[in-house]
């Protein structure tokens, strides 16, 4: 008997180790907000601890991520990207390079979230940079390619020539027009942050919370290290119409040999790609949060006026209260966030065009912290 109850604690034991997240030991260093708390986004975040083997076609990997870009796109000359130069190794995502014999094309690998994030939200990756004059890259980038956020976009490489580059992580958003083709991003010294460490010889935990449609921050180890807000360090020459970075963003994770730095020399030489595990950029986990009311701790109260119409609603809701609305909460009748929109104003048009239909509950914060729930249908 004694003998079995040992072996029943094992089993609850290993079950209970089995169940932890590898990154349950670093508290998400954003802040949630008053009265709020980060609920783990499981069915996005990934620790990659299951088996991918590289494939030479279209493939679903840990049925959380599409092995190719968003699109049809190869990647930038001379990066071709090939579905076979992905796999899962240690626990990790691993993003190899080669290059053909007698080809000037760099062959590595790139993949896209199979859901996509919207704010407000916090992204972590925790990577090992390559050692290599490539982008070892962790970004989000809307469907139509207009909005982008970089969490990670970093040169690791030790080649001469490389040095201020492999002191460096690349901390920026772009903005787009697509045709003609015009990009904005920030060129603040921010940007490129330094803090004398040698990115290359350890894993990193790198993240972005994307707050709103024009407050970023960055964090790097835990640290928060930059922050861009307000339209003229977002878009100041109004690529986006006003809206700030607003659309839903697919999570993209690979490697590149960038058109820019190719052409100025900065593309890995056959020597170095010999050596296989350098040029190799390594994802230990990524791992995604939302915000949400902790409804232990938020005070609820009926004493504002609340009207929503129309209600059902199909494309948008006019949510109009007798108080400044500080903010509105889009949640399932489970509890889970599906949208969040900061109001800061008596009465808001919110567009509802990308939510199914069903019932919702909205949470709405006034200008003084108190909550009120009301219900919508939406057709």
């Amino acid at each position: 008997m004694k003998k079995n109850l040992i072996l029943f604690i094992i089993i609850i034991s290993t079950s209970t180790a089995l169940f932890a997240h590898e990154w349950d030991n670093y508290p998400v260093p954003a802040n949630a907000g008053t009265g709020k708390v980060w609920e783990l986004q499981e069915n996005q975040s990934d620790d990659f601890n299951y088996i991918y083997q590289p494939v030479s076609g279209p493939a679903t990997i840990g049925d959380k991520w599409t092995n190719y870009y968003h699109n049809s796109w190869t990647g930038p000359t001379p990066t071709i990207w090939r579905y076979n130069h992905v796999y899962t190794a240690d626990g990790q995502l691993k993003i190899k390079t080669s290059r053909p014999t007698g080809s000037t094309s760099t062959y590595t690998g790139c993949i896209t979230s199979k859901q996509r994030v919207i704010y407000p939200v916090y992204v972590e990756s925790y990577v090992k940079l390559a050692n290599s004059v490539m982008a070892s890259d962790v970004w989000m980038l809307s469907p139509d390619e207009t909005q982008e956020i970089d969490i990670c976009e970093a040169y690791g490489g030790d080649r001469v020539g490389n040095e201020w580059f492999a002191q460096r992580l690349h901390l920026s958003h772009h903005v787009f027009i697509r045709s003609p083709f015009t990009d904005w991003q920030p060129t603040d010294g921010g940007s490129w942050y330094v803090n004398g460490t040698t990115w290359r010889n350890d894993f990193h935990r790198i993240g972005v919370y994307w707050i709103d449609p024009w407050n970023l921050e960055y964090y790097v180890d835990g640290v928060k290290v930059r922050t861009r807000s307000g339209v003229n360090e977002i878009d100041p020459l109004n690529y986006l119409g006003g809206t700030g970075l607003n659309k839903e963003l697919d999570i993209i994770i690979n490697m590149e040999d960038q058109t820019w730095r190719a052409n100025q020399g900065l593309t890995p030489t056959l020597a170095e790609l010999a050596n296989e595990d350098n040029n190799t950029f390594k994802v230990e986990w990524i791992r995604i949060y939302k915000p949400i009311i902790n409804n232990t701790a938020v005070k609820m109260v009926n004493d504002i006026t609340i009207q929503l119409y129309p209600n059902p609603s199909k494309d948008f809701v006019q949510v109009k209260s007798d108080k400044i609305i500080k903010q509105v909460v889009f949640c399932q009748l489970n509890g889970a966030v599906v949208k969040s929109e900061m109001v800061n104003n008596s009465t808001k048009n919110i567009s509802v065009k990308e939510m199914n239909s069903g019932l919702y509950l909205l949470k709405i914060e006034s200008e003084d912290g108190n909550w009120t729930i009301k219900k919508l249908v939406k057709e």
